[in-house]
């Protein structure tokens, strides 16, 4: 019985000692094979530019073009062109590019291009992971613009502000003028309890959602004009109507602050 148990215990370990540096074989191998880490399909570029003002020269845009991250399905992903009044101005023939899978777009009647603001809305789903991504932006049209000054000083006087504590943190918002199809200014004043401005802000994100038009989330990242003071300015509320936003500021060394709400917005008179 002792030189049975003598041999299995033996077994044993030479069983344990082959299969460490098995083991430890297997897994640099597997660090050796690319793993596939998916970030779904998400825009890397577009055109034309996200914010950008186009028309100034007399060129309009033909094409609006995403480049993405993934490979867009041609059968089950979108793109599309709407004017304020959310009637489409692109020729419903989206595609994917033979060149380049990962670059889908769609044609612009450029003869219902007028002034104003135009949003890009767009829908993926990844031929390489299977998710679905979606989103919005906006590029302006600009042409000599027929407002009176009587016009230009009623927009330029009607503004929204909004403010809330968060963690603590005092949060004041503005947008100005608040009329939608327009390009808009918005700032965010940030201040702890004591009034001081907030000095460990690393980045402050406003992202803005239209349900009823099926806009967004259109995204857009502020400016520092000065501590605890940030601003950005685009015509990312294209359509009247009732808009959802949420505002995140990410800080260093501390939670995100997040603060959503919704208001309603009309067309300038």
């Amino acid at each position: 019985m002792t030189r049975y148990r003598y041999y299995n215990n033996q077994r044993l370990i030479l069983s344990v000692t082959l299969l460490i540096p098995l083991a430890i074989m297997m897994l640099l191998i597997g660090n050796l094979i690319p793993q596939n880490v998916y970030s779904h399909a998400n825009p890397t570029s577009y055109a034309p530019p996200s914010n950008s003002v186009v028309g100034e020269n007399g060129t309009l845009p033909e094409k609006a073009v995403i480049v993405f991250s993934e490979r867009p399905e041609p059968k089950a992903s979108y793109i599309r062109v709407t004017n304020s009044d959310n009637e489409r101005v692109d020729k419903n023939d989206y595609g994917v590019s033979a060149d380049n899978p990962r670059e889908s777009s769609i044609s612009i009647d450029t003869s219902k291009l007028k002034q104003g603001i135009y949003t890009v809305s767009w829908l993926a789903l990844s031929r390489d992971d299977g998710h679905i991504t979606k989103g919005s932006y906006v590029f302006t049209v600009s042409k000599a613009s027929n407002r009176s000054e009587t016009d230009v000083r009623a927009i330029t006087n009607n503004d929204f502000a909004n403010s809330t504590t968060i963690d603590n943190v005092n949060v004041t918002y503005r947008i100005s003028p608040f009329y939608s199809g327009i390009n808009n200014n918005f700032t965010v004043s940030l201040s702890d309890s004591d009034g001081k401005v907030l000095t460990n802000v690393k980045t402050v994100l406003l992202i803005f959602s239209n349900k009823q038009a099926e806009l967004g989330p259109i995204s857009a990242e502020l400016t520092k004009v000065g501590e605890g003071e940030y601003s950005g300015s685009g015509g990312y509320l294209s359509q009247p109507g009732e808009w959802e936003e949420k505002m995140i500021v990410q800080r260093n060394e501390a939670y995100d602050l997040n603060h959503s709400f919704t208001f309603n917005i009309k067309n300038p008179p």
